[in-house]
This record gives structure tokens, sequence and C-alpha cells, in this order.
């Protein structure tokens, strides 16, 4: 019969640790963590990193050149965005 294995959080940390984080994925670390520990935000503005693009969700929207503080609680689809490149630290 197969086991089931747990993690705690304390165990993934020590993985993290040992693993290189991309600049666009560490950022979107801090907004989650910030997110989540219902902090006001990381006070950083954000755009999009082709301005020939444009995001939008309910409650936020980039588009071009636009810089914009994110809302108080990002979406995943938003983090995701900031972790694959798409937005990006102004």
């Amino acid at each position: 019969m197969a086991e089931k294995k747990t993690t705690t959080k304390a165990a993934s940390n020590e993985v993290a640790e040992n693993v290189e984080l991309k600049e666009s994925e560490k950022t979107a670390l801090e907004v989650e963590e910030a997110s989540t520990q219902n902090k006001e935000g990381t006070g950083e503005k954000f755009k999009l990193a082709d301005p020939n693009t444009s995001y939008q969700e309910k409650g936020f929207t980039l588009v071009g050149e636009q810089e914009k503080e994110l809302p108080e609680n990002p979406s995943t689809q938003l983090i995701a965005r900031i972790r694959s490149g798409y937005i990006v630290k102004a």
C-alpha cells in the first residue's frame, strides 16, 4: 500500500532556498506573500513588459506604457502574469 507523504511549510522552504528564482518569480512571490498577509501591497508600480499588449481583469487594467500599483488582493491570474514576466516592476 502506498504511503501518503506530507510536507510542512518549513520543509518546502528548505527546498525553496536551494532553488534559483528569476527576478519575475521573486517579485510574484513578494506580491503573493503581501496579499496573503493582508498587507497594504508592495507600494511599487508595475507595467507591461511589452507596451503593445494589455491586461484586464475585474478592477484592474494595464494598457500600453501605463504604470499602476497592484490591487490590494491580486488575483492568481495577475500573480501568474508577474511570475511569467508579462507584467514587470516599473
